[in-house]
Order: C-alpha cells, then structure tokens, then sequence
C-alpha cells in the first residue's frame, strides 16, 4: 500500500505529458496519422483532415496510402512509404498525393514503426509536411534555368517569372526593373501593371526618392512604400497607381557578386501591408534567378561586343556590318535601293602617335569615330575596318556617295583638340556602289578599300570611285609586291650611278645611286612602278637600307680602286625618315666602310620636311650633327616654304627635271629656275639642276650661277663597270671638285 501514491503520482505525470502531447499534436500545422501493426487507422490529427479532407472516419474504412495516391504519385516511393515499419525500416522521401477534392499536393513524409518495451512492433507514426510551395518554388527555378539553357531572350523571361509568381501568389502584381550602366531604371517585366508604370520609371536615376525601386536600387536593401497614392517618392505615378487599385510596393535590389545593383524584383499589393513569410520566400527565389539571369544577358552582351564591336571606338567591326548586311541583302535580294560603301582612311595616323603618343592617338581615332557616326546618323551603317580605316554603309546613288565622301573629308579636317593642339586629320575615300560594284558584303568591303588606296595613291585628302580596273591594278601589285620581296631577299636589285658634273672645271661632284630591278620573267621593271609599290607593301624602308649599305660600300671600293668619287647621294622615301632608327643605320653602314659623314648626302623632298613630326625633326638634327649633308630634292614642286628652308640643316636643293623640259620656251619655268637658283645661293647652298639634256639647258643655268648638273647632256645612269669608264674618258677629270 506504501507504493500507492508514488504510482498516483506517476499516473498522474503520463496523463499530464499525454494531454501536452495531444495539445501538441492538435495544434501543429504537420499532419499526423497513427496506425497499428495491422495497418488500421488508429488516430489522425485535425492538421491531417484540414490538409487532405479526410477525417478518422474515412481512413478507417479504406487504407490510407491508398486514398492519398493519386496518377502522379511516384509508384516505388509510395509502396515503401506504405509498407514502411517492417523490420523496423522506416521512411523519409517527398511524396506527390491528392486531397480528397483530388488536388495534388507535395508533401515531405516521415513514417517511422513504434515499438513496446519488449521491442515488439506496435504502431506506424506517419508526419507529413506540406511542401507545395516549395515545391512549386522548385518547378519554377527548373523552368528558368532551362529557359536560361535554351538562350530565351531577357524580356521574355523576365516576363515568364512575372507571370509564375503571380500564379503562385494571386495576392500581388509583379515587376522587374533593370539598372543600366548610368544607374537609371529600365523596365524589363510587368505584364499585370498598366502601361503607364514602365513608361513613367524608364531612364529615371535611381536615388533615395525615386518610389520603391529607386529607392531599394540606391540604397541596396528591401523597401516597403506605402500609401503611393500620396507618397510624394510616386510623383507622377503614384496616383494613377493608387486608382488602379494599388496602394503598397514592396522592392528588393538584386545584388551581384561584385556588388553592383542589376535591378529590382517588386510586390505590388491592393492593401496597405507588409509581405507574408510566403511573399519573402518567393522573392529570396526569384532574386537569384532574376539576378542570374541579368548577369548571363550582361555576359552575353560583353561576348557580343567582344565580337562584333571594336573597343576603342564602339564602332560595329567588320564582322558585324557582313553579318547585318548580309542578312538585309539576302532578304531583299530584289532590292532596288542603291547602297554606297565608303572606305575612309585616316592619314599618317602613325605620326601623331609618334609626335604625342599613343593615348592621343586613340583619342584623335574616337573622336574621328564619333564624327563619322554623326555623319551618318540613322541613316546608314559605320564600322571600323581596321587600325585607321572606317567603313560606311549608307543608302546613296553615285551622286550621293559623292557628297557623303566630300562630306566626312571636310567633317575630318576640323581641328581635333588634344594636349593643348589643334589637329587637322587628312582622309583618303574609296567608294563602291551596290549592286554595280559588287552584290556582296565581302566584295563591296573590297572594292571600295582597293578605290581608297587608289585614292591615297593619287593624292592624300582625296576620294574615288572604285572601277574594275583597279582590281587588275591590284593584282598587279600583288604580284610585283611577293616579286619584289623576293627580289630583295635573294639580292636581285642593283644599283645604277648618274654623275653630277662641275660644268665649269668638267670635274665631277658626285653620284647619285638608283636602285633598278630586272625580274627573270617580267624584264625591266621601272622605279616608278617598283617604288610606290614598295611603299604600299612595307618593302620600302628594307630598299632604303640596302641602297644605303651598297652606295657607301661602291664609294669606298672606288676609293681604294683610285677612283676619287667625292660623294654619292642616295633617295630615301619619307616612309624611312620617320624611322627613329634611320640615324643608327646611316652611321653603321659609313663606319663598316671607313668613310666619314660628308661622303653622303641624303636626299629627301620637301614634303617630309613640311611634316616636321618629332621623329623627322629629330633626324634632321642627328643627321646635320654627323655631318651628313641633306639634299631637297624636286624643290619648287611641292608646298615650298622659305622659313622651313631657312631654319633646317639643308645643303643643296635640286631643281626638278620638269622645269628643264621648258626651260628654253617658257617664261614661268625660267622663272621659277631663277628664284630657286636665287634662293639656294642667298642660303649659302649648292644648287643642283637634275634633267640637264642639251647645251642650250647647260647655257642657260651656268649664266644663273647654277653649274653643278645632271642629265643626259653629261650621262645617263650607269652601272659600276660604265660608270668606271666613263670617268676614265678624257671628258672628266676625276680628281675631286
């Protein structure tokens, strides 16, 4: 009897801890299902019936697992869930049933066997958790990486997101805002919102007043406005918002790793509230994705530019103009509209990167490119070829192309401020014309680029129409271009001498070599054709250097032969003399051969020194301080300028062979004669006369003071072995001058 109260007290306990877990279990929103070793329903809890419908009742008459499978429940997983308890096993999977109205529901199921206390198995304790939402959750983001996989443009996505969530929350509208590089608002989706909402918020600079998402953009967290009826943050909107039944917006910024905010993903709601737990877990969802998929489409978008538009301009490249182009010809390969393509080409770039660098450069060539962008306008088409060369695509007959051309040379020759200096840009066009020119993209971009350097070719500033026998020009050039190579790499050209005569004491004042060139199979080709084409190919500078290298090695085997040639003058194109290292290579070849400075002369034309660019300014000064004595040559040709003249180290002009060809008849050509001849004796220089052909020419510049001469009247070119010869004779005296 003694142990009685100590059992009342205990019964008590277990009735107390029962009823707590009865309470417990009635009150949890986990549905709850009880059976025996029999598999009959001992007890559901009402979270059970309010979950599925069925009471006690019904689950009693028929097994449960049987009324809760439905046609998409997974076979395998619902025969272990059903007969689970077995042995002891026990089981924890997601299952797809059905509510007793056959509305599918996902649930998260926990099935596990109680036994007594003598280990026999007594009951299945089934809890099942409603997971729907989560699951739905789950479909969506599957949807959207697919979608994301399958390349769906950003609009049409983010639209697809809107349209889901406002199925999985028919309590709220949905919106998503872009923010672009400026750090304004773009919309990107809101199917459910009236028009007028996209369009009062696109291009608006987020800030800490600018409604919910400029808000939550700017200050990079969650923000709830409400009463946007008169929350003066709406202005504009709010109002008409409100009449339209929306009177709270909940934003959220989407954050990128980096930190930068990519938009804003909104809850519109009817009522004045905050967002359910529900509401935040969709948007923790859609953030992401959102979020993801804005940063693939920027990704994209940086490929994109990466190969279709060139970096330094934000010009379309090449590839993007064939690509657009070529899509609008073959969709209307029956056009009628004519289309010009102008190839422009920005003269000596090279020089202004040399004189100022190359980050002035790139700014001359962006501002160049924003000039031909205006030009064009929407009316056609601009992309950067290549280093210095546009191209522009634009609707236009002959005529048309005619005025674009005239147009953007014009455009270009404005001055470009830079570094404290107003730059004039020199361009050359090319033009081809659709369809006579060409009925492809590819073609076009040819032949106006062949008319452009046809049109550089002719003179700088300049434009052309491309005609077909350019293309046989351009062949021709190639193919004396790979000949040329050839010929210099197999040491095929040779040099000619011609003499220049003191015509008063007969004695001889030095050669000048001339680089000549005999092909095996295309005979004699004249420097006239060999040399531009050495230019345009970038053979020109290795011709310089060989010329350079054998006239200095033929001056001092001479010498050592007895024959007492006072000085041999070589040409050199400007494309050398704007190389820094011109000086070096002047001085390596007279050192390897013992000869001093003033053994050479260098002629140039006064176009290269009307450049005065720091690397021909620089030249100028290192050649005239070895002593290398400087030859203008072709003076009075060209843009001549006295102050230039006066302030360079020159030596000797030479009077253009053309002046002598009227010299005898013509009024101006003695003229001009006389000035030049003037001009170099008042500078102190020796004045050379090239063309000198008959006695009357010879008479007439030795009456001016003018006696050094070269021409025909004395000898044509010759070779060493003629040359040799020829000062040999008795009409030359080859002591030195």
């Amino acid at each position: 009897m003694h142990n009685g109260p100590q059992a009342q007290s205990r019964h008590d306990n277990r009735a107390e801890t029962l009823a707590y877990i009865e309470m417990v279990i009635s009150l949890t929103d986990r549905a709850v299902i009880v059976s025996d070793a029999e598999r009959n329903v001992c007890y559901v809890n009402a979270a059970f019936t309010a979950m599925f419908g069925y009471t006690l009742d019904d689950v009693s008459m028929i097994p449960p697992w049987e009324l809760l499978a439905g046609p998409l429940t997974d076979a395998k997983l619902h025969e272990r869930a059903s007969h689970s308890g077995r042995d002891g096993a026990f089981f924890h999977d997601d299952l797809l049933l059905h509510t007793k109205g056959g509305d599918p529901i996902w649930v998260s199921a926990r099935v596990e066997p109680v036994f007594d206390a003598a280990g026999k198995f007594t009951h299945v304790v089934g809890m099942l958790t409603d997971i729907t939402n989560a699951k739905r959750l789950q479909v969506l983001q599957r949807e959207v990486l697919e979608a994301l996989a399958r390349d769906v443009p950003l609009a049409e996505l983010m639209t697809f997101i809107c349209s889901q969530v406002e199925a999985l929350a028919p309590d709220v509208v949905c919106s998503v805002l872009a923010v672009d590089g400026e750090g304004r608002l773009r919309p990107l989706a809101a199917p459910s919102l009236p028009a007028f909402v996209s369009d009062g918020v696109d291009g608006l600079a987020i800030g800490p007043d600018v409604g919910a998402c400029g808000a939550a953009a700017f200050g990079k967290k969650d923000v709830v406005s409400r009463n946007i009826g008169t929350n003066p943050a709406w202005a504009g909107v709010g109002e008409r918002l409100s009449k339209s039944g929306f009177n709270a917006c909940w934003s959220t910024p989407m954050i990128m790793r980096d930190g930068k905010v990519a938009g804003t993903f909104a809850f519109y709601f009817a009522q004045d509230r905050d967002p359910s737990p529900w509401h935040r877990q969709i948007v923790d969802t859609c953030v992401h994705l959102c979020g993801m998929a804005i940063e693939r489409d920027e990704a994209k978008t940086r490929i994109n530019r990466l190969a279709y538009f060139d970096a330094l301009t934000g010009l379309q490249n090449r590839a993007s103009l064939r690509r657009k182009l070529g899509d609008r010809f073959s969709r209307d390969a029956r056009r009628q509209t004519r289309t010009a393509f102008l190839c422009v080409d920005i003269d000596r770039l090279k020089d202004i990167n040399d004189a100022f660098g190359a980050p002035v450069g790139d700014a001359i060539l962006s501002a160049a490119a924003k000039r031909l962008a205006d030009h064009v306008s929407y009316r056609g088409e601009v992309c950067r070829l290549n280093g210095d060369a546009f191209v522009i695509a634009i609707d236009a007959d002959r005529e048309g192309a005619e005025r674009h051309a005239r147009g953007i040379i014009e455009a270009l020759l404005q001055p470009f401020e830079t570094s404290g200096v107003a730059l004039p840009l020199s361009s050359s066009v090319g033009i081809a014309l659709y369809p006579e020119d060409g009925q492809d993209v590819d073609g076009l971009l040819r032949h106006c680029e062949t008319a452009m350097f046809e049109a550089k070719a002719k003179a700088r500033g300049s434009y052309k129409f491309f005609d077909p026998a350019m293309q046989v020009l351009n062949k021709t050039r190639l193919v004396l271009g790979t000949a040329l190579r050839e010929a210099i790499a197999c040491d095929e050209l040779e040099l000619v001498y011609q003499p220049q005569v003191d015509c008063q004491s007969g004695r001889i004042y030095g050669v000048e070599a001339l680089a000549r060139w005999t092909h095996p199979e295309l005979g004699v080709v004249s420097p006239a054709r060999f040399i531009p084409i050495a230019e345009q190919v970038g053979l020109i500078e290795a011709i310089g250097g060989w010329a350079i290298r054998s006239a200095c090695a033929q001056l001092a085997d001479w010498r050592a032969r007895g024959f007492m040639v006072p000085a041999i003058s070589v040409n050199i194109s400007p494309h050398q003399f704007r190389n820094t290292g011109f000086c070096a290579l002047i001085a390596a070849s007279l050192d390897a051969h013992g000869l001093a400075p003033s053994d050479i002369t260098i002629e140039i034309t006064e176009g290269v020194m009307l450049e005065e660019t720091p690397a021909v300014v620089e030249n100028v000064r290192k050649l005239a301080k070895m002593g290398v004595r400087l030859s203008m040559d072709d003076f009075g040709t060209g843009h001549s300028s006295l102050s230039l003249l006066a302030r360079l180290p020159v030596t000797e002009l030479k009077i253009d062979r053309s002046f002598m060809d009227r010299i005898e008849d013509d009024a101006t050509a003695q003229a001009v004669v006389t000035a030049v001849v003037c001009i170099g004796q008042s500078l102190g220089m020796t004045v050379v006369a090239e063309g000198v052909e008959n006695d009357a020419q010879r008479r007439f510049l030795t009456a001016l003071g003018c006696t050094v001469h070269q021409g025909y009247h004395y000898s044509r070119p010759l070779d060493r072995e003629s040359l040799e010869g020829w000062m040999s004779g008795p009409a030359v005296s080859r002591r030195s001058a």
